[in-house]
């Protein structure tokens, strides 16, 4: 068995293995930073979010 094979050494007390690197988090994975707020895409939801709520009330009312 290789040492590409073997099961690495797992610290209890960090929960990462000895082949991870250093990293930021206790899983052995650096933190991704966040692209920035797309307003567009928030407007459109924003937009079908209304119109929702505008078909439900339609309904409410013809069933009335």
């Amino acid at each position: 068995m290789t040492d590409h094979d073997a099961v690495a050494e797992h610290d209890p007390a960090t929960h990462m293995d000895a082949h991870a690197q250093l990293s930021d988090d206790d899983h052995g994975h650096t933190e991704e930073a966040l692209g920035p707020i797309d307003w567009q895409a928030w407007a459109y939801a924003m937009f079908g979010v209304a119109a929702g709520v505008l078909v439900v009330i339609a309904f409410w009312l013809a069933s009335d």
